[in-house]
């Protein structure tokens, strides 16, 4: 009987674990706001195909930022082309986050938050401002003036 028991609570936590895992992912997406981006800026596989066959842009992977009050740290993907910024996230994560391209004309309120050793932009999202994000500085010298 004690064997039936530990097999039982070994299956259990086997099959729990992914679906925390699922869970996580899910409960981020929301509480950051990806999914309201995501109505809004969602990433046509079309746009997703031309920037990743665009020889003008510039791609960071594994990148820290911030999108609403969550922290993605190293599982953010960036590809800046000279419409707008594709973001996706690193793929263990991103089940909730769908791809999104946001067009450099949707970010308003821009401001440089340099720290000791870090150089960020601080922006909001939309017009109205659907959402705060703080993305590494080097997003500001892809963007266009203004």
């Amino acid at each position: 009987m004690a064997d039936f028991a530990n097999d039982w609570y070994r299956a259990a936590l086997l099959l729990s674990i992914p679906i925390v895992w699922c869970l996580v992912c899910l409960i981020l997406s929301w509480a950051s706001g990806w999914w309201v981006l995501a109505d809004h800026y969602l990433a046509s596989q079309a746009e997703v195909d031309l920037s990743a066959s665009r020889t003008d842009r510039r791609k960071a992977y594994m990148r820290t930022g911030m999108i609403g009050p969550i922290n993605y740290h190293s599982t953010l993907n960036f590809v800046a082309v000279p419409e707008g910024l594709r973001i996706s996230v690193f793929f263990p994560f991103r089940l909730g986050h769908p791809p999104l391209f946001i067009p450099w004309d949707a970010f308003t309120n821009r401001r440089e938050d340099n720290k000791l050793f870090s150089h960020r932009i601080k922006m909001s999202i939309g017009q109205p401002a659907i959402t705060r994000v703080v993305f590494p500085g080097w997003v500001k010298y892809e963007m266009p003036p203004g």
